[in-house]
């Protein structure tokens, strides 16, 4: 369950990458969507830092 929810956020980082990438090159990085999926993302690679950590604990 937990190699799951950590492959399902992987794939999610991903894709969140990739948007944030377009939308900062058509955009620039100062606009707001940008700022806000940043944001975000940052939100979900901490949370696979958490998951890595409960994988090696375990």
């Amino acid at each position: 369950m937990i190699l799951k929810s950590a492959l399902d956020l992987k794939n999610s980082i991903n894709k969140d990458r990739q948007r944030l990438y377009q939308l900062a090159k058509n955009m620039g990085n100062s606009d707001p969507n940008v700022i806000q999926i940043s944001r975000k993302l940052d939100e979900k690679i901490f949370k696979m830092q958490q998951l890595m950590e409960v994988i090696r604990r375990s």
